[in-house]
């Protein structure tokens, strides 16, 4: 299992690199975005070589307000044009995962469509990144609508090459629950990249692990669940406080449940 944090892409991702390399990170969750990490706007010379230089893996990762469940065809076509553009940039810092986020449809249109919208840009976006040697994992959204999960469950059915992302804050806000456990259990196979970070069901906070005070949330049983599905991949915590000592105290608490479970 590795432990990454998330670069903030309106900062200098160079400087980024470094503080994550400096502070006991295995690697580093790299935010292709504007306004300072766009894929045209950084050197993918110099990022991959401050990786290199701290000994840190990377995973890259897209807009979390680029999902593309539209139906306008056009739109879809943009989106993967813009995921196309992305998709170089990451292999040449040296990613071998790229993330993408389902897109929640309107609630009027008809499951089969929607899966069908996705399977028509994740198809060719999936086999481009095979030929470059990156893997394609979809992220579900919070409040990506009661059915989230099942939607991409068929979606992958039909892209054999797509994996899967799952994040713990979103999994809290899809049904009024907590649906790691049926996240595991579903797709806990096709798994190949995890977000941690914590809220009390209400919005998607970016609080350390059992920082939310009604959050009834068993870390270290979700931990556990996690191991027991065969996982030991990578996992970024998403904890966005200011204040980085509770990045560093939820780092050392993963680690803790992970050895223990």
């Amino acid at each position: 299992m590795k432990v990454g944090a998330m670069n903030h892409p309106a900062k200098d991702p160079l400087g980024e690199i470094e503080w994550i390399g400096k502070n006991a990170f295995d690697f580093v969750d790299f935010t292709l975005e504007p306004p300072a990490a766009d894929p045209e706007q950084i050197d993918p010379r110099a990022v991959r070589a401050a990786l290199e230089r701290h000994r840190l893996g990377v995973v890259a990762h897209t807009a979390w307000y680029l999902p593309f469940g539209t139906p306008f065809r056009g739109v879809r076509e943009a989106y993967l044009a813009e995921f196309l553009r992305t998709l170089p940039v990451a292999r040449d810092i040296g990613a071998t995962v790229l993330n993408v986020h389902y897109g929640k449809p309107p609630s009027f249109f008809p499951r089969e469509q929607v899966v069908q919208w996705h399977i028509e840009l994740l198809t060719p976006l999936c086999d481009k990144a095979a030929s470059m040697g990156v893997t394609i994992v979809l992220e579900h959204l919070p409040f990506g609508g009661s059915d989230q999960l099942e939607h991409i469950a068929a979606i992958m059915e039909r892209v054999p090459l797509l994996r899967f992302h799952l994040d713990s804050g979103h999994a809290k806000l899809e049904r009024g629950y907590d649906r790691w456990d049926e996240y595991l259990s579903v797709l806990g196979k096709k798994l190949l990249h995890v977000h941690i970070s914590e809220n009390d069901g209400t919005a998607d906070q970016h609080l350390p692990p059992g920082a939310a005070p009604r959050s009834t949330t068993n870390w270290p049983d979700h931990i556990r669940k996690l191991k027991a599905t065969g996982y030991d991949g990578t996992i970024t915590l998403e904890v966005f406080s200011p204040q980085k000592e509770y990045l560093f105290a939820s780092r050392d608490l993963l680690r803790k449940w992970w050895d223990e479970a």
